[in-house]
């Protein structure tokens, strides 16, 4: 990311579901902010082309107006890329959930991407899902210099993972089983998300049921207690 922010003009991040394409793009913008640079952190899902046009505007400080259509916004877009085309930093725009948007929000996008003249005043990053990042369309795919493949944990990452959570939460000694840290991989798939609310309900039953490790059972148990949602 940091490669693409400085030496790119779009990319897309791509992921299933909870492998944390999310959290990666907030905790970049706020090391960018630190680092004294622009950067834009949006939720693109369901937002409306004037909503996106006036949440970059916001976001880069151009002071747009609540009344302000999507003319006008793109107006203030298009300023501040040329000033950006004579010198000055360009900016980060992060946009989560793109594969969520509608075909009128992507035909904004690109046409985001064509201001300036060809000059670099943006670095556009989307997130898409694994299986649904066709939904952007060729159009915005093929305008990519990059795609970033965000693969889930291995094991090795998921144990010490929730290893390092339970330190920090307090805990001075194991408290799951190698079977259970073993189970809990294999049912999670590695992806994060999973592996928090697996082990979090896996630690739940072990509570009420007053036992003080969690065993491979109690992972199963908490897996099936989930198995009606979307882990």
């Amino acid at each position: 990311l940091r490669y693409v922010a400085d030496h790119r003009r779009h990319a897309v991040l791509v992921g299933e579901r909870g492998v944390g394409k999310s959290l990666l793009l907030r905790h970049f913008a706020e090391q960018r902010r630190r680092d004294g640079r622009e950067a834009v952190s949006i939720a693109a899902a369901g937002l409306a082309p004037r909503e996106l046009a006036w949440q970059i505007a916001a976001g880069l400080s151009l002071a747009p107006r609540p009344e302000d259509d999507l003319v006008r916004l793109f107006r203030r877009l298009s300023d501040f890329a040329a000033a950006t085309a004579t010198g000055s930093a360009g900016a980060l725009v992060l946009l989560g959930d793109a594969d969520q948007t509608g075909p009128d929000v992507r035909t904004q996008l690109l046409r985001l991407l064509s201001l300036g003249s060809g000059a670099s005043w943006i670095t556009l990053v989307m997130t898409a899902g694994l299986r649904s990042v066709g939904r952007l369309g060729d159009e915005l795919l093929e305008a990519a210099d990059l795609r970033i493949d965000l693969e889930p944990w291995g094991e090795t990452d998921a144990v010490g993972y929730v290893q390092h959570a339970l330190i920090e939460a307090g805990a001075d000694r194991p408290i799951f089983d190698d079977e259970a840290l073993a189970a809990l991989y294999a049912l999670s798939d590695g992806i994060p998300r999973r592996v928090n609310r697996l082990a979090d309900h896996a630690l739940l039953g072990a509570a009420g049921e007053g036992q003080e490790m969690v065993d491979a059972a109690m992972v199963e148990a908490a897996n099936d207690a989930l198995s009606w949602t979307a882990i």
